[in-house]
């Protein structure tokens, strides 16, 4: 018995196991395959991503368009605000499916809790029509001390001038320099990596 069992189990011609194994074998393949195509979809849409970035990094951001910029109920030129600060997060806000205030509630939520350098600070770009209406919906939500700029874009002027730049950019905000050139995508409070490269890159600014 021990030497038929061992010739059933051995045999290249043994038709009760070879179906089982051929259709392990061609499940085995195809799932292989799968991880694979699944493998390189990922890795595309990986470079793409990075692709884009690369070649937003030390673009010139267009926003010589606004003249004017408040910090409540105080206004300054655009001009002026430059001479100020080496460093402006440029936030762009937009009211579609989701409330655009929330975000603007969180910036100023988040970065009281990192350290910011004097010549560092953020323009939010709001396409609305009036800040009156736009801060009456912020205090309906939550009061927020509003110590960070913003212009009023109704037209969608700053999206327009700057359509060479992917949507998704733009609405991550980005950070530029005295030179308006774009040197970090994102908020600088979003996670330990991004707020390291935040205090890289504004250290190179005036103290």
């Amino acid at each position: 018995m021990k030497r038929a069992c061992k010739i059933i189990y051995t045999q290249g011609d043994d038709y009760s196991i070879r179906p089982y194994k051929t259709n392990y074998l061609r499940m085995k393949y195809t799932l292989l395959i799968f991880s694979v195509i699944l493998a390189l979809i990922s890795c595309n849409r990986l470079s793409q991503t990075e692709k884009e970035l690369r070649k937003t990094i030390d673009k010139h951001l267009c926003y010589d368009l606004i003249e004017t910029v408040r910090q409540g109920n105080t206004f300054l030129t655009l001009a002026d605000l430059k001479q100020q600060y080496d460093y402006l997060s440029v936030v762009y806000l937009q009211n579609g499916c989701r409330p655009y205030y929330p975000k603007f509630i969180e910036w100023h939520r988040q970065l009281d809790s990192i350290s910011l350098p004097n010549h560092y600070t953020v323009l939010f770009v709001i396409q609305g029509n009036k800040y009156e209406e736009f801060m009456s919906e912020v205090f309906n939500y939550e009061y927020v001390d509003s110590r960070y700029y913003t212009v009023m874009d109704p037209e969608g002027k700053f999206l327009e001038s700057n359509k060479d730049i992917p949507r998704w950019i733009i609405e991550s905000s980005v950070l530029i320099d005295s030179e308006n050139k774009i040197k970090m995508v994102g908020a600088p409070w979003i996670n330990e990596d991004m707020t390291k490269l935040f205090y890289e890159i504004v250290s190179k600014g005036k103290s």
